[in-house]
């Protein structure tokens, strides 16, 4: 007799008492829907759902298709790499339900399955209820009216294309050199070394295991082994009957392969280092309960669909801890991140890696760059950051508001042992390895929390909290630091709910860990500082942020007056688990001269309904946040000291083809660093602060600026359109307000667009590029006032000033130039045509000798300035030759003599104005062309956190916090009126329900949740209440953030009353 027991998941957040009755009522619910259908099936009778009756026709399609059959389902493989066919779409639903209830609802709209068919999933989770269909269109299909019809049915969610995951499995084998230099001693100098240099050897030596040198065994010794915790590790698979594992619970498979073992030797590996028995490459919560869950096939290829059954598969086996040590650039793959979101709404703990993209910066992948997961950098035995961890920031929020921080902790990653496919241990690098060292030490942790207390928030949050910074680098290279599971477990043995953020504090003059912010002070009349906090909730799994404020010392005023100001915006919802909170700090006109250290704190309240009182209303709960902060002011910069960064214009990778700038390099061809002053321009930043210049960055349209402030724009391989009113404003204040322009160009030709046209395997579509390295024929409007513009060749060469010699990759030309300016030419290729020549590359020009007459610089290739682009030395000197003469009108002589002066304009006999492609959907991703309108002025919005939700807010159909199987938060209402008579119809459903699975050979245990806070059991034994309500608001916190729990009063308005009898 098989037992199915009824009840919410251990270790999830707060526990509603009807949402427990109406989780009880679905499932009842559903067991005898499952009765009857199976009943329908056996009699050939048509089946219902609940939107409405199919007809009474036998063959319907409800009884044609059953949740195991193919009805109008194809099992056909993907088409080869490079064969076009046909293309596949995921249609997400709004609710869970059976296959064929979805299909149902194609039907609905198009009455046969002759241009279309579902693929079929043939996995675990296949009879199971889902939330998505993969349908395949076929040629003869009309899809443009097709994806219309689908995207406007009242049922779907949303509609995406299914995709290839291209999520690189993030572990590199160690190279021969490298394994012999860990085998070699390097003895220390004096004849001596500490204890934990010696382990660091030995460690290298492959001699102690990295269980050993984090101290994992100080808590096993304490009996603390990670026992009932069950962690999923989403990878390439693990073999049968592995002797390096004591517990794997499931293996399943998920790809087109029928097979469990992994073939690739990832997957047990990373496994291992959570859970493995082996002497020499243990893991940290060995008695942990493995689930292994084959998402990679032999060719290391997967599909978002292959995910997102696995997903759910993992909701339903009520995971505590997931690792992924895969990731990819693509934060707008819907379905994806949704599902993950879905996930740590259920209560899963998800780890995963940053990326092996390092050491260039914006290179974060997903899903290590959301809110709800921990982001895991990787750092060496030396507690160096490794060269391969990718840096930060995220790049979700600009151009128009400013990256989190993110990793949000790094462990060791670099030459790690860990079992291998035969049973012995080999040493592995990477991101990915560092993922699962966290993850099991999260395992470890879990197995030590108060259960009342587990979830995704209040893990990161301990993480975080114990975190030891890593000396030398900051923190968007290793966000709170270096994970200390010793001091972890001791907040975890003390831990009491409540809010935080990370980072904890906001000393912006703590130099270098808080670059950029520490490299500039602020001053009046200067673009707003913003700083974006990612705030966690452990209190509930939504919550919401309320009396956001500043409250300053008194070295914050002048008189009576603030120094500073700060506006607030964040998350609508703090969902699941966390949300934002960014801060656009500006100085007040009190704070004109001010020079040195402001201080205060940013204080805060997340409110959270936490479940239910002893009188029957919700329980809510305020944790009040109170955040250090202390930033250098300084007056004003001179004029000529003043740059602005064009960020606006810039457009990249995901969602719309923006290729490379530098053609050069084949391994990556797709634009999607950010092309910010502090991701990939970095390097140049730094560069400029070392040179006394003070860089602010433009998030919006040219027409909300004073240019009368700054000496210099900056437009630096910009894919954007312009505005109209852009274009006529910033050529009136170059020409009569002395505002100067400094553009650095790209590439941008036809005929080599077309060329880099490729059919994408995973969504069986044709990309283009939506434009060259840069947008010439756009930036060419912005030049045409200035009689000037950039050619379509393509440049390859090199650039000598003074004693430096720069590379020129990938450029473009000058096409037109105006009389009186100055042209520097260099000897290069042209990549189009293939000949060598002169070219021009370089420009200088005055609009006049007036106060008012700014000036105008060109130079076309951006790559030298880029840190993750650039192949040779930086070109300073022809930046810096550059600088001085749109901000001081100085000229360098040995760059531009006077002979090299225009006697009339200059118009080239080689090569073409650039065109747009045609073909292409740039106004798609076009801000400019897309919205065709201004954005208000002054600038507002701090952070702009693009929602893939396409909802005012994020929560509307979210799933309940310890179900989602088979709840439906966008009909909210129904089921809440449900919930309020559903304690009412348990019993009677309960009975039903039973008498209907007996002849299935179940039973069910239901444990009822009493109101003491305890559950008790069919044997009457009283385990812990899984509700997390019950805060204990007297025990003092370890954290070094300050903080306040307190209960709202009964008789407070905002109090909802929920039940009343």
């Amino acid at each position: 007799m098989k037992a199915l027991r009824i009840g919410l998941p251990s270790g999830r957040g707060a526990r509603l008492f009807f949402t427990q009755s109406l989780l009880l009522f679905h499932l009842a619910f559903f067991c005898v829907s499952y009765a009857q259908q199976d009943e329908t099936k056996r009699n050939g009778i048509a089946a219902s759902s609940d939107h409405g009756e199919l007809g009474g026709e036998p063959d319907s399609i409800m009884a044609r298709c059953s949740m195991e059959d193919t009805c109008c389902g194809t099992t056909d493989p993907k088409p080869r790499e490079g064969e076009e066919g046909p293309r596949d779409y995921i249609v997400t639903f709004k609710s869970y339900r059976n296959i064929s209830e979805h299909l149902h609802s194609v039907h609905q709209l198009f009455g046969d399955c002759k241009s279309w068919r579902n693929l079929v999933r043939d996995n675990p989770a296949a009879s199971l209820p889902t939330d998505f269909l993969v349908l395949r269109t076929l040629k003869s299909l009309d899809l443009h009216n097709f994806l219309r019809a689908l995207e406007a049915h009242p049922n779907v969610k949303s509609l995406t294309k299914e995709r290839q995951i291209d999520r690189s499995l993030f572990a590199v084998e160690d190279p021969p050199i490298l394994r012999k230099m860990m085998n070699s001693d390097s003895g220390d100098d004096e004849g001596h070394a500490s204890e934990k240099n010696h382990q660091r050897h030995i460690l290298a030596k492959g001699l102690i295991s990295i269980t050993k040198f984090t101290n994992a065994d100080v808590l096993w010794k304490k009996g603390h082994t990670g026992k009932g915790i069950r962690v999923a590790v989403f990878d390439t698979g693990i073999r049968d009957k592995h002797s390096s594992f004591r517990n794997v619970k499931e293996r399943t498979d998920w790809t087109d392969e029928e097979t469990l073992d992994d073939h690739i030797g990832h997957g047990t590996f990373v496994a291992g280092l959570i859970a493995s028995t082996h002497s020499q490459c243990s893991g940290f919560a060995q008695d942990a309960e493995v689930y292994a869950f084959r998402v990679f096939n032999r060719k290391q290829v997967s599909y978002t669909s292959w995910f997102l059954d696995a997903f759910n598969y993992a909701i339903l086996k009520d995971i505590d801890v997931l690792n992924l040590s895969i990731g990819g650039p693509d934060f707008l793959d819907r379905p994806f991140v949704e599902k993950v979101w879905e996930m740590s709404a259920n209560g899963i703990i998800v780890v995963s890696a940053i990326g092996n993209d390092g050491p260039r910066y914006g290179t974060l992948n997903n899903p290590a760059d959301q809110l709800d997961v921990i982001g895991v950098g990787g750092i060496t035995y030396d507690d160096s950051l490794a060269v391969f961890s990718s840096r930060g920031m995220t790049t979700w929020e600009i151009p128009r508001g400013y990256g989190r921080v993110k990793p949000d902790i790094v462990a060791y990653g670099k030459g790690i042992r860990g079992p291998t496919t035969t049973g012995g241990c080999r040493s592995l690098s990477g991101t990915s390895v560092a993922s699962p060292v966290v993850a099991g030490m999260v395992a470890l942790l879990a197995g030590i929390a108060d259960k009342r207390h587990l979830n995704p928030a209040m893990m990161k949050q301990i993480l975080a909290a114990s975190a030891n910074p890593v000396p030398g680098h900051h923190i968007f290279e290793q966000g709170m630091g270096k994970v200390d599971l010793l001091k972890a477990a001791e907040m975890v043995e003390d831990y009491i709910p409540r809010a935080s953020t990370i980072p904890g504090r906001l000393d912006l003059t703590d130099c270098p860990y808080m670059w950029p912010y520490c490299k500039q002070p602020i001053y009046y009349s200067a673009m707003p500082v913003i700083v974006n906090l990612t705030v966690l909730n452990p209190l509930s799994v939504s919550g919401t942020i309320e009396n956001s404020r500043l409250e300053l010392n008194p070295d914050g005023y002048a008189g009576k007056d603030p120094l500073i100001s700060i506006e607030f915006s964040h998350s609508d919802v703090l969902w699941p688990w966390s949300g934002y909170l960014a801060i656009s700090i500006t100085v007040t006109p009190a704070g004109r001269l001010m020079s040195g250290a402001v201080s205060g704190q940013i204080v805060f309240d997340v409110v959270s309904e936490t479940g239910v009182s002893e009188t029957g209303e919700m329980a809510t709960v305020i944790s009040t946040v109170s955040i250090p902060l202390k930033i250098n002011v300084s007056p004003p910069p001179p004029r000529e000291k003043r740059l602005l960064w064009d960020q606006f214009h810039s457009l990249r990778y995901p969602s719309g083809y923006f290729p490379r700038d530098n053609l050069a390099i084949k391994s990556d061809i797709l634009d999607w660093n950010g092309d910010h002053i502090h991701t990939n321009f970095r390097d140049t930043y730094n560069h400029l602060r070392e040179e006394g210049y003070f860089i602010e960055v433009l998030g919006t349209d040219w027409t909300c600026v004073d240019a009368t402030q700054y000496a210099a724009v900056l437009l630096v391989d910009p894919e954007e359109a312009y505005f109209d009113s852009e274009i006529e404003k910033l050529a009136s204040d170059v020409y009569t307000r002395g505002l100067s322009l400094l553009v650095v160009a790209e590439w941008h030709n036809v005929e080599k667009m077309k060329k880099l046209k490729f059919l994408d395997q995973n969504t069986q579509s044709w990309w283009l590029p939506q434009t060259g390295g840069a947008n010439l024929p756009q930036l060419n409007r912005v030049l045409e006032p200035f009689h000037m513009a950039f050619s379509d060749r393509i440049l390859d060469g090199t650039v000598a000033v003074g004693s430096e010699i720069a590379r020129y990759e990938s450029g473009t030309s000058i096409f037109k130039f105006p009389k009186g300016g100055h042209l520097f030419s260099v000897h290069a290729q042209d990549a189009v045509s293939g000949t060598s020549r002169y070219f021009p590359i370089m420009g200088i020009y005055s609009t006049g000798s007036d106060a008012g007459n700014g000036r105008v610089a060109l130079y076309g290739d951006s790559n030298c300035l880029d840190g993750n682009h650039r192949r040779g030395p930086p070109c300073y000197n022809i930046l810096r030759a550059l600088l001085a003469f749109v901000t001081r009108n100085e000229t360098d002589p040995t760059i531009f003599p006077d002979a090299l002066v225009l006697k009339s304009p200059f118009l080239s006999d080689f090569g073409n104005l650039p065109k747009q492609m045609e073909g292409t959907h740039f106004a798609r991703y076009s801000r400019v062309l897309g919205e065709n309108k201004l954005a208000e002025c002054p600038i507002l919005n701090t952070s702009y956190m693009p929602t893939v939700n396409h909802s005012e807010k994020p929560v509307p159909h979210l799933p309940a916090p310890g179900g989602g199987f088979y709840s439906n938060a966008q009909q909210g209402l129904p089921f809440f009126l449900v919930g309020l008579f559903a304690g009412a119809c348990a019993l009677a459903l309960y009975i039903r329900c039973c008498r209907a699975l007996e002849p299935l050979g179940w039973t069910i245990d239901v444990p009822f949740l009493t109101t003491s806070g305890n559950e008790s059991t069919a044997d009457g034994s009283e385990v812990t209440s899984k509700l997390n309500g019950n805060i204990d608001t007297e025990k003092s916190t370890r954290w070094s953030q300050s903080g306040k729990l307190h209960k709202r009063s009964s008789n407070n308005q905002a109090q909802k009353e929920i039940f009343k009898v």
